[in-house]
């Protein structure tokens, strides 16, 4: 095989780390006959005995495996047939082998064929209820192991159909699934499927999420998809693999082209979603016909059983390995579930740091870095579920501590916790945008405004203009800015005013100057009749027969009754031509 060897390297790593951290079973290296059926005609199960197998995770994965039409697990799957056996005892894999439930029903068209047929499929009817009881058994079996979040499904042509159900009806069960020459997903019963597909993958995906509906949807998120096909299935045209392949491609929102590679006669394709995670994969058997490719080191399947092509249960089994979305892989990291820092008092020049860590082992110590005036660092702040250690000799300013748990394999908090502290008073600096809005600006008031300093308890505001300067202590409002109305002003006067930060026993600077004119308390009015009327009353006045504004003295036009104007009196007895200011 030619497969990403960092990859290879990272899941060997990780699964030595998971083999030393969950200690499990071995089993008889067998495969035993199942009690309980459910419905099946058999079913057999594999325990590996490996002692020492490359696990990841919490527990044993396990795989169930589905024969095709006409045959049967102890006659074509199990004892080397479909050749499970090497690398279920690699993995630490549980491997399950059942068989086809005898006869015909209502929907399984033919007798010896998994009940893939047409649609309306659920959990917890046909085939797909009698699997998921077979799954919960073997799942809660004293001694297995099972990791729930490491549950698997394969199977060849109608087993394929079955797993491609399966995957969208309880996508909370699997996650992962391996689709060898299988009918797309709904094909009706009655189709020919040695013919093309007549299924779109736009179909496969609405109707798989659709089947995994509200309740289980989210699980799709987190399930990958193999799909493996002869080139010269004439049983199962390829087309169908395809539209499962496309439409699950779709179902999972993962378009993005990762890369191709070969195995033994065949060449292989993986897709990628929107985070870069491996969803789908997709080998095409060169030259093979309708059949489970088992590879190299198995025998005796019988005719729709190849052992020339790739070794399918080693390859999806290692795309399940290293792609696995629900498994938690190695160790769990600390994690910092809090941390604050408390200095006694203004004058104080030490700050306790405290912090708590939570890990499925234990803490092993927690490291402390503060950045600021006086920086430090300390791999040794405490070890335990909390810690709590003071810091002296540090000067005045704004600090920040930043601490991180260490757990005693190793492991190192992803998530840093933070906490900001001030040592000494503030240097407080002044504000930056005081304004006068004019729109508050009358003859005798000006409102200023600005935003609020961080550590300002109050601010300082100094008035020069009129009657002198005023100094006001102005408290810090308790949202994001205060304001401050001068009042009893003169009218008609310029005015300029500075602000000052106050706070923990300092004064800032003074702000940039802000000068305000109040206006006039004289209100404007104007009137438009004739000049000889404006003359009459005492709006204007008249020379050489024409009318001029009483204060302004603008010309006018004639003095007569048929000449318009409009006065604005703008002060007392001052008279402008034309309407008043806005």
């Amino acid at each position: 095989m030619r497969r990403n060897l960092k990859a290879m390297a990272v899941s060997l790593v990780l699964g030595t780390l998971a083999a030393s951290a969950h200690a499990l079973t071995p089993g008889s290296g067998t495969w035993v006959k199942e009690t309980n059926l459910f419905g099946l005609a058999d079913a057999y199960t594999y325990v590996p005995k490996n002692t020492a197998p490359a696990t990841i995770g919490k527990g044993r994965a396990l795989m169930i495996t589905l024969h095709g039409c006409g045959m049967t697990a102890s006659g074509n799957v199990i004892n080397k047939k479909y050749n499970w056996e090497d690398t279920a005892e690699k993995y630490g894999m549980v491997v399950v082998a059942p068989t086809v439930p005898s006869g015909t029903t209502a929907t399984r068209t033919y007798s010896g064929c998994w009940d893939w047929f047409g649609a309306n499929h659920s959990r917890s009817t046909r085939d797909e209820a009698i699997i998921l009881k077979l799954v919960d058994a073997v799942k809660s079996r004293s001694g297995l192991d099972i990791d729930p979040d490491q549950i698997y499904i394969t199977g060849l042509s109608a087993g394929g159909g079955l797993v491609v159900d399966l995957a969208c009806v309880a996508p909370d069960y699997f996650a992962g699934v391996g689709i060898n020459a299988g009918p797309a997903l709904n094909t009706p019963g009655t189709a020919g499927v040695g013919s093309k597909s007549t299924r779109t993958a736009q179909q496969v995906a609405n109707d798989c999420r659709a089947y995994a509906g509200s309740s289980y949807g989210s699980y799709l998120d987190k399930q990958i998809t193999s799909v493996v096909n002869g080139s010269t299935d004439s049983v199962v045209d390829p087309t169908h693999d395809w539209t499962n392949r496309d439409g699950m491609k779709l179902a999972y929102g993962a378009n993005t082209s990762a890369g191709t590679f070969t195995e033994v006669k065949s060449t292989g394709t993986l897709w990628k979603d929107n985070a870069g995670k491996i969803r789908v994969s997709y080998i095409e058997a060169t030259g093979m016909g309708h059949a489970w490719p088992a590879g190299a080191g198995g025998s005796g399947g019988g005719l729709y059983v190849d052992y020339t092509h790739v070794n399918y249960p080693a390859y999806v089994t290692q795309f399940f390995f290293d792609n696995n979305l629900r498994v938690q892989r190695g160790d769990p990291k600390p994690v910092m579930t809090s941390c604050s820092a408390s200095v006694a008092s203004p004058t104080a020049t030490a700050v306790t740091i405290n912090g708590a860590a939570t890990d499925n082992g234990s803490i092993a110590s927690y490291s402390v870095s503060i950045s600021g005036p006086t920086p430090s660092n300390d791999n040794a702040a405490g070890s335990g579920p909390s810690f709590s250690k003071q810091y002296t000799g540090l000067a005045n300013g704004s600090y920040t501590a930043t601490v991180k748990a260490t757990d005693n394999v190793g492991g190192v908090s992803d998530a840093a916790c933070s906490t900001s502290f001030q040592v000494g008073p503030i240097a407080l600096v002044p504000p930056s945008d005081v304004t006068a809005p004019a729109a508050s600006v009358t003859a005798n008031e000006i409102v200023l405004n600005w935003t609020n300093i961080s550590g300002a308890t109050s601010y300082t505001v100094t008035r020069t203009g009129g009657a002198g300067t005023v100094v006001v202590s102005v408290p810090a409002a308790s949202g994001t800015t205060t304001s401050h109305k001068a009042t009893g002003l003169l009218e008609k006067t310029s005015y300029t005013f500075t602000v000052q930060s106050v706070g923990s026993g300092s004064t800032s600077a003074l702000s940039a100057l802000v000068t305000v004119t109040t206006k006039s308390a004289f209100t404007c009015t104007q009137t438009t009749a004739s000049n000889y009327a404006h003359v009459q009353a005492g709006r204007a006045y008249t020379s050489g027969g024409y009318a001029y504004a009483k204060g302004s003295a603008t010309k006018m036009g004639l003095y007569n009754m048929f000449y318009t104007s409009t006065l604005a009196e703008t002060s007392a007895g001052y008279f402008d031509v034309g309407n008043c200011p806005k």
